[in-house]
């Protein structure tokens, strides 16, 4: 569909694009008088042309950023798009530049946050590239551990630290959009590998705990029972029942048969003589 537009004396065409055709005849130039301040500057443009691009040549002349502009032309602030001849600029007229302190700083803070989206774009990148190399080395821990080998706990620690460094400095990134992601991903990704050496080093710690405190009672009971065993011989060789008695020879045979006859006829004796008690009552 075409376009069309209104031209300064009220007639209806279609409308122009920037880009000018080549085959098309040549447009005619005029010169503009642009008052900046106690300054006066005059600009030979093609009367066809826009605002903004009035502005990119006064840029070059004054220093100041074509968004930092306003052109004011016929007590009227005019927009970057807006065609010269359609607003009705000729030779000679005369156009307004004056300062936009509002594009001005909405400009500037555009740029800071453009700043701080690539100083936080290469703060990532250059964390993700250390951690890359001490992910290197945590996977080489790691294979070595679930092959059954065993970490030096010095290298586990010092490997943590630095992967915990790396974390802070990813704390420390103020991040937005893209980089955010990344920083997010990244710190995701050292956690990960923080706690799989943590298990290594909990696996590495349990199996030399217990031989170092199986090998100290084995030291401690070993000399205990070697000095109870001198102990025991002794009282064994200092008690009465181990003492040696000096033998008596004698040619005085006993029969023991006789000897518990005896014995068992007294005792009926004793028990048949023995006096027998006797309770007298007496009534009241």
């Amino acid at each position: 569909m075409k376009e069309w537009e209104v031209r300064p004396g009220g007639l209806l065409v279609q409308k122009r694009v920037p880009e000018a055709d080549p085959s098309a005849a040549p447009v005619p130039t005029v010169c503009v008088k642009v008052k900046h301040g106690a300054a006066n500057h005059e600009i030979r443009i093609g009367s066809q042309a826009t605002f903004g691009e009035l502005k990119k040549v006064l840029s070059a002349r004054t220093g100041l950023h074509p968004s930092d502009m306003k052109l004011v032309y016929r007590d009227k602030a005019r927009e970057s798009n807006e065609f010269l001849d359609t607003a009705g600029v000729k030779d000679k007229s005369k156009v307004v530049l004056v300062e936009d302190p509002v594009a001005q700083a909405k400009r500037l803070l555009e740029m800071r946050k453009s700043d701080m989206v690539e100083r936080a774009a290469r703060s990532v990148s250059t964390v993700t590239l250390q951690v890359d190399r001490l992910a290197a080395k945590a996977s080489e821990l790691e294979a070595i551990a679930n092959r059954g080998g065993r970490v030096a706990e010095n290298d586990v620690t010092d490997l943590i630290d630095s992967l915990m460094n790396e974390l802070i400095k990813l704390d420390a990134v103020v991040a937005d959009g893209d980089a955010k992601l990344q920083r997010r991903m990244q710190m995701k990704r050292v956690q990960k590998h923080v706690e799989a050496l943590d298990a290594i080093k909990i696996k590495n710690s349990l199996p030399r705990a217990n031989g170092q405190s199986s090998g100290q009672q084995h030291h401690r009971i070993q000399p205990q029972r070697q000095e109870q065993m001198p102990q025991k011989r002794d009282s064994q060789q200092t008690h009465p029942r181990f003492l040696q008695q000096p033998a008596v020879v004698t040619k005085n045979w006993e029969t023991f048969d006789s000897l518990v006859a005896q014995s068992t006829s007294a005792t009926t004796t004793a028990a048949s003589s023995a006096p027998h008690a006797s309770l007298d009552w007496e009534l009241f």
